[in-house]
This record gives structure tokens, C-alpha cells and sequence, in this order.
């Protein structure tokens, strides 16, 4: 691509950032008190008004700093003025947020132990909400090794002030954890691993495209990257309304993939692309442009900043010696990249870092940005419902200082408040939603944790439950793997603080050939906490977490049933073998080929002793039945139930576990990925 189709593509995306109109003979906007032109829809009603009052607010957060660079802290609601299209707007609300981080001035971050406390410090003014977000599809490996340092090193300097959350393209934004615990997020940095250009499947979705083409596999991880940023934007919008941001960790990305280039682990193996037409360039970078306004839009809406970091440090050049591209092909490309990095952190009110082997001072910077600033909001008074950008003005009426807030906001357009008012489409029930979301989870990519970990209980012989513990390498490493996790470190403890169990968790030879292990104890009513540290042999730990679990209180009078446990096996021998065993280690994947057969053991208890009668079926992803599946059998003091996945193609199920009991029924449902 030459400059000047490069330019223009430029000015094209400015055309439609800016929201300039792009045909003659576009409607004036309405003016206060004009009467509406004849054929003008009237007024809607009462509570439509309402609804597009909401929408016509406009949140805008302001940075006013001296010359020094230091905070102005104590400006007042009438030091600011805001315009839009040259029209100064009445500012509704105004709040100065301040975040104190000073050794000494903070107290004991609480632990997060639960999805409602989670959400309780997410709505907290007084914390910096940071996603960082690890592009491991747009980053070489040997660029993220060198800026995971950099990384962990920096996530150790966190202050008891910052609630952070690691991402993935693949991750859903439901699936986040937000933890203080920055000690434990340092580690997590180190199991970053980019694979540019590298498209040896990771997931059941990846094997979708194994056969594709570098530059169809390209498209789908621009695709998902570009939608993985949006929704977290939203999520984020909707934790609270003050400023959140993400530090996109990328070396950016691009829709060109030049002739000689060396790429690994796809259907051909290592093999060099052949490249594309300049035509075929300019269409799939003008796409990829045009696909990120809708990051800006939902940035925008939703008050989040994206700071870039690129890995590449200072660089002069995209390709090395092992790809065959031309010099002019490398710089375009290593153009392209940096420009998309510049671009999203510009229209996202963000900054980007780039060209800089130091990424510490910028990282600190982005810190001081989220310290001090000012919450303004207006009802706009255009009320242009026109889904366009609309650039505004904040000026502040007070000498020698800086002001930098948001360029602009983004409209809804008529057709979003017409979905946003509709009435909403059926769909699945809240325990339906909540197994595919604890599903999406347990089948997220690997190298965030490398085990994976489930927890149950079921009525122990006194008062107390007996609740187990199950890991498993989520890896699949070998055993003598110096690397390799070989047991777990664990304490878990009541809510009251009492300790239930503490020590290791000891690889278990009957789980064969996973590497996985499991421990049992004791346990009263109530929520219990495990937090646990996965180890090689020599001791050296690789990862540490924390999970809860809800013990139910056993001795009430109602119907229960406890959680699946899964075993998984190839054959009916397999499954013979795994009633004859003692104790063995369930599963903690939730994610089964085909041609595996699943083994589910529970208990089910009704009131007063009662026996209640037990069912269970087939569901799909909006809970709906699908097939009756065979009755439970009576096993190991509960029931259990051999379910065969030949019969399912690929996708996402839900085994529904039912117990009644008189006209009282409960059920349990178990989701499951079957990948093929």
C-alpha cells in the first residue's frame, strides 16, 4: 500500500470519527422550540422521554493539572465550561474523585471471595479498576518473554488502591477476576506467551481454523480481538461510572500479511505466506479501521480508557532474518501496527506507549492519569439521536494549566433506542445463563492458570459436610517435567476463620495418565475459602489462587442435590474400572471429544428422609430439552449415570439433573463443551 492509499484511508476513518455528513442534502438538527417539520414524528411517551433523557447524558472525565504536572484539586463546578457545537451545556452533576495511595494512608484491602464483594469494590470511587489485556495473537514470543518482566515488575508496585483483572482475546468478560492480590497477578504475568504469527490450535475454537489460510486466521483473531475489547468496555461501563481503564498489551493489529513471511503450526506446518494484491491490503485495512470505531464507541459510552503498550520496545524494523520481506513491505507493516496502537489509545482518551524499551515511567504516568480527576455530566441539548461522533469542548476558567478530557462523545442512533426499548427477546433462565457462564470459564485458555481446579461436598456423617477438593493440570504437562506441576499447597478456611485443612495435595497415581490429585475434609454450613499455590517437585511454585465454595446446610428440610462429580473415560472397560476404584479423581474439565464417555456421580436428599425420584435430561444452550436421558442408577451411597457424547456434534450442552419430591422439584445443571 502506498502512501497516498494510506493517507487516505486516514482521512476516511477521520471523516467518520468526526461524524461528517457523508451525503448532500442531510436534515438541519432540530433547534429548542422549533415547531416539528409536517410528517415529523411526535413526542414519545412519558416513559420513552425518560429513557432518551438517560441516553442523552453525557459523562465526561476531565485531568487538570499545573505546570509542574501535579493534580489542580480544588476548582469548583463553576470553574469549568463545556461546549458542543459551540453551545455551552448547564453541567448536572460534579464530583472531584481522588484515590490516596500514599504508604500509609490506605487500609487492608478486604479479599475477594465472592462475586458480590467483587462487585462492591468495583463500584468503590476510591479504587483504580485496570484491565490488563494480554494480545497474545499480535505479540512474538520473544517480545512478550521480554515484556512480561517489565510487567511483573510493575504489577508489584500496585498499591492497595488498585483492583486488577488479566485478560485474554478468548476470555468472556463474566469470566474476569479483580483481585489485589498484585503479588499473585506478578506471577500471572509471567505465563504470558505471545504466538504471533504461530496458529497451533490452543481450544476446540482454534481447531475451527486450523485449515484456513494465514490470512483468514489473521481475520478471525483481528475479529476477536476487536469484539473481546468492546464488551470489556461495556462490563466495564456497567461496574461503575467513574473512570476505568485497559492497557492493551499488543504490537498492534494490521490487515496485511506480506509474501515471504514465516509462520508456524497450521495446516501446512512451517510454511511462508504468498502474500496479497495492494488491493486486497487497502480493503482489509480499511475494514480493520472501521471495525475499531466500535471500540471507540464503547469506550466512549462507557468512561474506559485504553492505554497501548507495545512489546516491540524501540524497533526499526517488523520482520527479522527468517522472514523474506522486502524493506518497504517491513516499514509499512511496522506503520500499520504502530498506528493502530496510536489510534485506539488517542480516541479512547489513553496514551499510547510505544518506541520505548522502558515502558516503567509511561506505566506510573498511567497511574497519576486515574489519580485525580473530574466527574462532570450534561444533558446534551442537540439531543441528536443520529449514532455519530460529536466532539465537545471542556475549558476551564482558571490560568496556567492543563486540561485533558474525552475529544467527544457517541450518539445512540434511533435504531439502539429503539432495541434498548423494545421488549426483551426470551431467553435463557438465570441458572441456565449461570452454567454457560461457569462453563465458558472452566474452558477458558490454559496459560492464565496451569491447573484447573473444582470443588463440591456432600452430607458428611455428622452435622458437618465433607467437601472435595479436586486439581488437575490444565497444561497436560508430563509428570518429570521440570516445569511441570506436580502437587498443590492448599489452605482452606470456614467463614469464621477456622482452618479445615492445610498442607499439600499430592499428585494422585490412580488419575493416570492426567496429573491431578484431590483431598476431602470436613466442613460447616456456610461459604469456605481455599487458597492454594500449584508447585513442581522441588517446591518452586508456579502459580497461587483462591477459590470459594457455598457448603449447603445439610440438616434443612428441603430437596438437594449436590454437585456432579465427572469422571471421564474411552471405553466401557474404563468406566468398569472407575466403579471398581476406591477413590477416584474426578475431572475438572468441562470440555469432552466425542468419543468420550462421561461417568456423573451426585446425591440427591429429600426432607425428612424422604427418597425423592431422580431424572435427568438433555438441554440446550437456552435450556430447552433436547432428549430424556437413562434414569440414574443407585451407586456409592448416591447416584450415578453413564452418558455416552457420540451422539452430540460440537457445542455447548447442559445435563439437568432433577429431584422431586411430592410437588416440590429442584434441579441441578451440569453444562458441558463437546468439541468434535
Amino acid at each position: 500500500m502506498n502512501r497516498r492509499v494510506i493517507s487516505f484511508v486516514v482521512i476516511a476513518i477521520a471523516w467518520l470519527v468526526a461524524g461528517w455528513p457523508t451525503a448532500a442534502g442531510q436534515a438541519p438538527q432540530q433547534g429548542a422550540g422549533q415547531t416539528p417539520p409536517a410528517g415529523q414524528q411526535t413526542p414519545p411517551p412519558a416513559g420513552q422521554q425518560t429513557f432518551r433523557a438517560r441516553v442523552d447524558s453525557v459523562s465526561v472525565d476531565v485531568e487538570v493539572t499545573d505546570k509542574q504536572g501535579n493534580p489542580v484539586r480544588d476548582l469548583t463546578e463553576a470553574d469549568f465550561e463545556i461546549r458542543e457545537a459551540n453551545k455551552v451545556q448547564a453541567i448536572d452533576t460534579f464530583k472531584l474523585i481522588e484515590i490516596d495511595d500514599a504508604p500509609g494512608n490506605n487500609e487492608t484491602p478486604p479479599a475477594i471471595t465472592s462475586l458480590e464483594a467483587e462487585q462492591r469494590e468495583l463500584a468503590r470511587d476510591d479504587t483504580r479498576i485496570i484491565v490488563i489485556f494480554l494480545d497474545d495473537y499480535h505479540t512474538r514470543k520473544g517480545n512478550s518473554l521480554r515484556v512480561r518482566e517489565q510487567l511483573a515488575r510493575w504489577v508489584g508496585t500496585l498499591s492497595d488502591r488498585d483492583l486488577v483483572a488479566v485478560a485474554y482475546p478468548l476470555t468472556p468478560a463474566s469470566a474476569l477476576t479483580f483481585t489485589y492480590d498484585h503479588d499473585g497477578l506478578a506471577r500471572a504475568m509471567m505465563h504470558f506467551e505471545g504466538r504471533k504469527y504461530d496458529y497451533t490450535p490452543r481450544n476446540a475454537y482454534e481447531e475451527r481454523y486450523q485449515q484456513s489460510p494465514p490470512e483468514i486466521q489473521e481475520q478471525m483473531r483481528n475479529d476477536l480481538v476487536v469484539g473481546a475489547l468492546g464488551s470489556l468496555c461495556k462490563f466495564l461501563g456497567s461496574a461503575r461510572d467513574g473512570r476505568k481503564t485497559i492497557l492493551y498489551v499488543s504490537e498492534g493489529m494490521t490487515g496485511t500479511i506480506p509474501a515471504g513471511i514465516s509462520t508456524s503450526g497450521g495446516f501446512l506446518g512451517p510454511t511462508t505466506t504468498m502474500g496479497t494484491s495492494a488491493n486486497q491490503n487497502f480493503a482489509s485495512n480499511s475494514s480493520l479501521l472501521t471495525d475499531l470505531i466500535e471500540i471507540f464507541k464503547a469506550a466512549a459510552r462507557n468512561n474506559t480508557s485504553i492505554y497501548t503498550l507495545d512489546p516491540r520496545g524501540l524497533t526499526s524494523n517488523e520482520y527479522d532474518i527468517n522472514d523474506n520481506v522486502g524493506a518497504q513491505m517491513d516499514r509499512q507493516v511496522l506503520g500499520e501496527t504502530t498506528d493502530t496502537l496510536r489510534t485506539l489509545a488517542n480516541q479512547t482518551n489513553g496514551r499510547a506507549i510505544v518506541n520505548r524499551n522502558d515502558a516503567g515511567p509511561e506505566l506510573r504516568q498511567m497511574l497519576r492519569d486515574s489519580s485525580a480527576y473530574y466527574l462532570l455530566g450534561y444533558t446534551s441539548s442537540l439531543a441528536a439521536h443520529d449514532g455519530k461522533f460529536h466532539p465537545i469542548d471542556v475549558r476551564v476558567k482558571r490560568k496556567d494549566v492543563e486540561v485533558r478530557a474525552r475529544k467527544g462523545y457517541w450518539a445512540f442512533s434511533e435504531d439502539e433506542i429503539a432495541k434498548a426499548t423494545a421488549a426483551p427477546k426470551p431467553g435463557p433462565v438465570r441458572d441456565v445463563q449461570d452454567a454457560l457462564d461457569g462453563l465458558a470459564t472452566a474452558v477458558e485458555p490454559s496459560e492464565r492458570h496451569p491447573v484447573r481446579v473444582w470443588m463440591g461436598s456432600v452430607r458428611g456423617p455428622k452435622e458437618k459436610a465433607v467437601v472435595t477438593f479436586t486439581w488437575e493440570s490444565s497444561a497436560g504437562a508430563a509428570p518429570d517435567a521440570a516445569s511441570a506441576v506436580d502437587h498443590l499447597t492448599a489452605t482452606a478456611t470456614a467463614a469464621t476463620g477456622e482452618t479445615l485443612f492445610q498442607g499439600p495435595i499430592a499428585r494422585d497415581p490412580q488419575a493416570a495418565p492426567r496429573v491431578a490429585g484431590s483431598v476431602a475434609f470436613e466442613a460447616p454450613p456456610g461459604k469456605v475459602r481455599i487458597r492454594f499455590s500449584a508447585e513442581t517437585a522441588k517446591g518452586s511454585p508456579l502459580d497461587t489462587d483462591d477459590r470459594s465454595f457455598d457448603v449447603p446446610d445439610y440438616s434443612t428440610p428441603a430437596t438437594i442435590i449436590t454437585e456432579p462429580l465427572v469422571f471421564r473415560a474411552l471405553t466401557a472397560r474404563d468406566i468398569t474400572n472407575l466403579r471398581a476404584a476406591t477413590a477416584p479423581v474426578p475431572t475438572s474439565a468441562r470440555a469432552f471429544a466425542r468419543i468420550e464417555r462421561l461417568l456423573v456421580r451426585f446425591q440427591a436428599y429429600g426432607p425428612a428422609g424422604q427418597t425423592p425420584v431422580v431424572t435427568m435430561r438433555l438441554l440446550n444452550q437456552r435450556g430447552d430439552p433436547m432428549a430424556a436421558l437413562p434414569a440414574p442408577t443407585a451407586a456409592a451411597g448416591g447416584y450415578e449415570a453413564d452418558i455416552g457424547l457420540a451422539p452430540l456434534a460440537a457445542g455447548d450442552y447442559i445435563i439437568e439433573i432433577a429431584a422431586k419430591v411430592g410437588d416440590d422439584t429442584v434441579r441441578r445443571l451440569l453444562a458441558i463443551r463437546v468439541t468434535g
